[in-house]
């Protein structure tokens, strides 16, 4: 399993800012909303996907195991 999906928040200690001009704010530029994928590799093929439009942590990862890979639970 890839646990890309699990940070949470990033730490940044530099921002941008006009040439010339010192950086005084700090700005999240991945804190746009986004898409993660979750899913399993089964014979080589990619099965049980579920998109999710939140962080993932782990009652995401709990709920997808219980419902998505192993339904029958």
């Amino acid at each position: 399993m890839d646990e890309s999906g699990f940070e949470a928040e990033t730490i940044r200690p530099y921002g941008y800012a006009t040439i010339g001009k010192p950086c005084i704010d700090r700005y999240n530029w991945q804190a746009k909303k986004h898409t993660n994928v979750i899913g399993a590799l089964y014979k080589k093929m990619l099965c049980a996907l579920e998109y999710v439009d939140k962080n993932v942590n782990w009652e995401v990862m709990y709920d997808w195991c219980k419902y998505t890979l192993n339904p029958k639970s």
